[in-house]
């Protein structure tokens, strides 16, 4: 058989092959049309409905959220510059009039203001005292509000260090500094360092002191963390 006849030959096999895919796959479709049909009417209603719960649900009720956590907010900023356990507590439960964090988490669930609430929630218990209610909010926090949710994970390492828990408190340090905020991070940097130390880990608080001069000058002279790099380079015999 020639060159030109086995080509024929391979080319009449592909098409029978090619044939008989097609003829079961529209077999397939016939039998199975209803089905199928079923299937993307119900896929093209539930991204219908998702579209239309975020559009007239979601973003009407995020919006309502907005106002309504703003003197929760006020109250936990004037509870902490003044130390005030009561204006605390009212950011907390509310006031009669307006919701507290609490009841906005519970009233405002799956939108951006209810996971705010929570990172508020967390850090107003902290405030107060109660570490583990702290955690309970801060751990639950998504990380949607990319500034808050690393001020979060720097104040969860801060609970651990209460606890003596380094390692966790180290864990938490770390994904804080991971933010790149010019007032977080290098206090997470910092923090980090201070946690080498109590380990003896000279040569990385060293490395933690030095990212803070490289990439935060100002706030490496604002919190005077020339000394601290001083007595690192010593000890890691820099």
């Amino acid at each position: 058989m020639s060159t030109k006849e086995k080509v024929g030959a391979k080319s009449d096999g592909s098409q029978s092959v090619n044939e008989s895919i097609a003829t079961k796959t529209i077999t397939f479709f016939n039998q199975y049309q209803n089905i199928i049909y079923g299937v993307l009417i119900t896929l093209l209603l539930i991204i219908f409905g998702i579209v239309a719960a975020n559009k007239f649900y979601f973003q009407p009720k995020n919006e309502r959220g907005s106002l309504a956590i703003l003197p929760s907010i006020t109250q936990y900023t004037e509870g902490v510059q003044m130390r005030d356990t009561t204006k605390l507590t009212t950011a907390l439960e509310g006031d009669g009039v307006n919701d507290g964090f609490e009841s906005i988490i519970s009233g405002y669930k799956m939108t951006k203001i209810g996971n705010t609430a929570k990172y508020f929630a967390g850090m107003t218990h902290f405030a107060l005292g109660n570490h583990e209610e702290a955690l309970d909010y801060l751990t639950s926090f998504k990380k949607k509000d990319h500034v808050y949710w690393y001020a979060a994970q720097m104040t969860i390492g801060d609970i651990y260090d209460d606890m003596g828990d380094n390692a966790k408190a180290i864990k938490y340090y770390e994904k804080a500094a991971k933010g790149d905020n010019d007032y977080y991070t290098p206090i997470a940097l910092f923090k980090l360092g201070q946690m080498c130390e109590r380990a003896d880990k000279w040569n990385d608080a060293y490395n933690n002191y030095t990212e803070i001069k490289k990439n935060y000058y100002t706030e490496y002279e604002n919190m005077g963390i020339e000394r601290f790099l001083r007595h690192a380079t010593v000890k890691a015999g820099k």
